[in-house]
């Protein structure tokens, strides 16, 4: 084996194991934050249950049930909330569904179903308390509020895997640098306009 195939073969396990530990990491984060929400639920520490809820919605991983987990879990507690009349509670709960389907919208799920149960449940809340602590400016953003469009974070994801099969490509010597420098350029090029334009 060449030193370049010893050194490629050796980043590839690097790789691996990396992503084998980002992965067991993040199916025991949301694992054990899906647990800490039901108990602190059960206590009727209902902020406490949001925060691991919220958590655990986000440790976000292709095939993890965790994340659906969590964002039933947040659903639960604001519609819980707004049965015994607690709207600060259930704001901060419909609150949070809401930012974890933003913060970790992947362009390919289907998390729109949570994203309209954030919004109902947040103008409902806001719309039936005795005193409005929402301006109507901000009711009026929430009610026509719309999850981001699924093309930018693909483009996104194509301009970074571009940048980096060119930069890849570049650490070896041999053939082809020119197309690895153009895929780069493009990689860039791509993923600023998108950064400037959304």
């Amino acid at each position: 084996m060449t030193p370049y195939g010893r050194g490629g073969a050796i980043a590839a396990l690097v790789a691996v194991v990396v992503l084998a530990t980002a992965t067991v990491r993040e199916v025991a984060v949301g694992r054990a934050e899906v647990a800490a929400a039901d108990g602190a639920a059960a206590k009727g520490q209902w902020k406490d249950a949001v925060a691991h809820a919220r958590a655990a919605a986000e440790a976000r991983l292709p095939g993890s049930p965790w994340p659906d987990r969590g964002l039933d879990r947040l659903e639960s507690l604001g519609h819980d909330a707004e049965v015994r009349g607690d709207d600060a509670v259930a704001i901060l709960a419909y609150g949070a569904l809401r930012t974890a389907v933003l913060s970790t919208r992947s362009g390919v799920g289907a998390d729109g179903a949570s994203f309209d149960a954030a919004r109902d449940g947040l103008l409902r809340v806001a719309s039936g308390q005795r005193q409005q602590t929402l301006p109507p400016e901000v009711l009026d953003r929430i009610r026509h509020d719309r999850p981001p469009a699924t093309w930018p974070l693909l483009v996104l994801g194509a301009c970074i895997l571009a940048m980096l099969a060119g930069l890849a490509r570049l650490a070896w010597p041999g053939p082809g640098a020119r197309v690895a420098v153009a895929a780069v350029a493009l990689g860039f090029a791509g993923y600023s306009l998108v950064m400037l334009t959304s």
